[in-house]
């Protein structure tokens, strides 16, 4: 029955086109077939062997599908979710006092910060619109992004 082996293993993976999974196909058939053997006699091998392989790989394929659709389901489930009216009641709230917290920074200050963090403008290209130097705008987003954080803390977020 070894004789067998490489023909089978290319055709394992002709099958399944990963020489590694062929490799456990081809063994596992050699496993079953010889269980079957003490028991019954088996008139040609070389085609029993053939049909233990594509019967393994089958059951594989069905396997992995079953498992990529269970994963698939479970990404659909987990990622439907909808907000419950009290978080969206939340997270209005925390919008509110962040924009608060904002509007109440010095003029200069407040403009850096949303020019680099909701418009997206790098540090240069909002020095120039402000006509200050790249440093002094890392430090108005920096003195920003500290009295937001320190805000927000003391209110509880």
């Amino acid at each position: 029955m070894l004789k067998y082996y490489d023909e089978l293993l290319y055709y394992a993976y002709k099958l399944v086109g990963d020489k590694e999974r062929a490799k456990d196909i081809v063994q596992e058939t050699y496993s079953r077939v010889l269980e079957i053997k003490d028991n019954r006699k088996i008139k040609n091998q070389r085609a029993y062997l053939y049909k233990v392989v594509k019967h393994i790989a089958v059951d594989e394929s069905i396997e992995e599908q079953k498992l990529k659709s269970t994963i698939f389901q479970e990404d659909i489930t987990l990622s439907i979710k909808t907000e419950q009216p009290e978080e969206i009641a939340i997270k209005q709230n925390q919008e509110e006092i962040f924009m608060q917290i904002v509007n109440e920074l010095p003029q200069r200050t407040k403009e850096a910060f949303v020019l680099f963090t909701v418009d997206g403008y790098t540090r240069k290209e909002i020095a120039k619109m402000m006509d200050i130097t790249s440093n002094a705008v890392e430090k108005l987003i920096k003195r920003a992004t500290i009295k937001i954080e320190d805000e927000l803390s003391k209110k509880g977020f």
